[in-house]
């Protein structure tokens, strides 16, 4: 009897063990943004974007922390990202083999986030033609920002609030900066859309590792402005 009431004894002990345990991890996973429910955004985020969003990751303390990592991280809510390298409004990606922005009816599929955000543009300056890159027209380009933002508003519910970064931009062609930038400032206005500049963000020493893509201290101070942006009522 000894025994068996022992064998009971250790089983209680393991099953609180265990109990406890399971409440330390989903303690650390909700601390950590990975589940929606907490925060100002309890439906999460969604961020729809090129390189500057795909090539990096979620894990503190990673040089590849990306921009949208340090967001969730802030407001403790789930960031989901569909992105691309190399694409764009108008732009496949991967060598112009991929896909555009508008191409990616997925991001719409689920409940419907607290903020979807559009971070893109950098690689509008050109098209894709016989497999290879022409530099784009302005008119080519505004007609691809307003087909995707006639999408956006209407895959989602006014409850969603939707933020357009300006294209971060690094250091190197200002020139197609100020066209783009200016392409897509101006579409924003015209469908009503929440336009958050980035200028600044990336285009100072150290920003970035190679004139377009954001270092630690890049990505970091990219999201620095979109917090600070969120942070802020919707403008009306």
């Amino acid at each position: 009897m000894a025994r068996h009431g022992h064998g009971r004894r250790v089983l209680v002990t393991v099953a609180l063990a265990l109990l406890i345990s399971l409440g330390v991890t989903a303690g650390r996973q909700g601390a950590i943004g990975t589940e929606p429910g907490t925060g100002p955004f309890p439906q999460g985020v969604v961020v729809v974007g090129d390189s500057i969003t795909a090539r990096y990751d979620d894990d503190p303390g990673s040089p590849e922390q990306g921009w949208w990592s340090f967001v969730g991280r802030h407001f403790d809510t789930e960031v989901r990202t569909f992105a691309q390298s190399g694409s764009g409004y108008q732009r496949p990606g991967h060598r112009c083999g991929g896909n555009r922005f508008i191409d990616r009816p997925e991001a719409f599929k689920g409940p419907a986030p607290s903020v979807f955000i559009v971070e893109g543009g950098r690689n509008d300056w050109a098209t894709c033609r016989q497999g290879g890159l022409v530099e784009s027209t302005d008119a080519a380009v505004q007609q691809a920002v307003d087909r995707y933002f006639d999408v956006v508003e209407r895959s989602l519910p006014r409850t969603t609030r939707i933020v357009v970064l300006g294209p971060p931009w690094g250091p190197l062609d200002p020139w197609q900066q100020r066209r783009i930038t200016s392409i897509v400032h101006t579409a924003a206005k015209r469908h009503g859309l929440e336009y958050v500049a980035t200028k600044g963000s990336l285009d100072r020493p150290g920003r970035t590792v190679d004139g377009v893509h954001p270092t630690l201290a890049g990505s970091r101070a990219l999201g620095d402005v979109v917090i600070d942006a969120l942070s802020k009522r919707p403008p009306r």
